[in-house]
């Protein structure tokens, strides 16, 4: 019984995302309401405050199926190091132009840009992880700061390109961006993230001087030698002599 239940609550979701992608074609985003959509689903209002709180909350379910439609196929990661992984971002995002077009416009476009960005950027990071696994070593800069600009680069690129109704091919967009873009060439190893600290703190680097004096053991040739007084100076000089 309880499979059936979530057969149905699926079949009823898929309807209204449907009917909302429909729609966002037909008219835009802004001046929908819930009951354009309920009506387009042939669904009660009451049905779709079962599922979905707002028609925002509607939206983000709807482009997270688009985008784990495209993650699904290209093995749940997306990587700015693979050539091949993102020919095929473009080439998905050109499949759904039209729609991704016009949810760049008005405040749909603010509310969905939002939404997507959250959700490549959950996407990259799980690629990001993968990274830094296999090779054993950190990124040499914050994680949260290198998420968000991998994810905000590659959507802002998509919206850019598709903005100006696509002047170069998917794979050309892809060659462009891999040759400014790759997480890669950020990875240090543990030896060089000890160096790279120590130079971002400068307090670090003298603490461990200080704290490498402590153990070493000072020697008669090492240790520093006073300077002689003017009078032993001359009576040196005349002992020489």
């Amino acid at each position: 019984m309880a499979r059936k239940d979530d057969r149905r609550i699926q079949r009823t979701r898929k309807a209204l995302r449907d009917a909302l992608y429909a729609l966002v074609l037909d008219r835009g985003y802004d001046d929908l309401s819930v009951q354009d959509i309920t009506d387009k689903a042939n669904l009660g209002r009451a049905t779709f405050y079962l599922h979905y709180r707002e028609k925002d909350e509607l939206l983000e379910d709807l482009l997270r199926e688009l985008t784990e439609n495209f993650t699904q196929r290209s093995g749940n990661k997306i990587r700015f190091s693979d050539l091949k992984t993102l020919q095929s971002v473009f080439e998905y995002a050109e499949n759904y132009y039209d729609f991704y077009r016009i949810m760049t416009i008005g405040k749909g476009g603010i509310i969905g840009m939002r939404k997507l960005q959250a959700i490549i950027r959950e996407t990259y990071a799980q690629s990001l992880d993968d990274i830094e696994t296999t090779t054993g070593n950190k990124f040499c800069v914050p994680r949260s700061f290198l998420d968000n600009y991998f994810a905000n680069s590659l959507l802002g690129t998509i919206c850019f390109w598709l903005e100006q109704e696509m002047p170069h091919p998917p794979a050309e967009m892809a060659d462009m961006l891999l040759k400014v873009a790759s997480p890669e060439r950020l990875l240090i190893s543990p030896l060089s993230e000890e160096v790279l600290n120590e130079k971002q703190n400068p307090k670090n680097k003298k603490a461990k001087a200080a704290k490498q004096a402590e153990v070493e053991e000072l020697t008669p040739e090492n240790l520093p030698q006073p300077e002689a007084e003017e009078g032993e100076t001359e009576k040196t000089e005349e002992t020489e002599s």
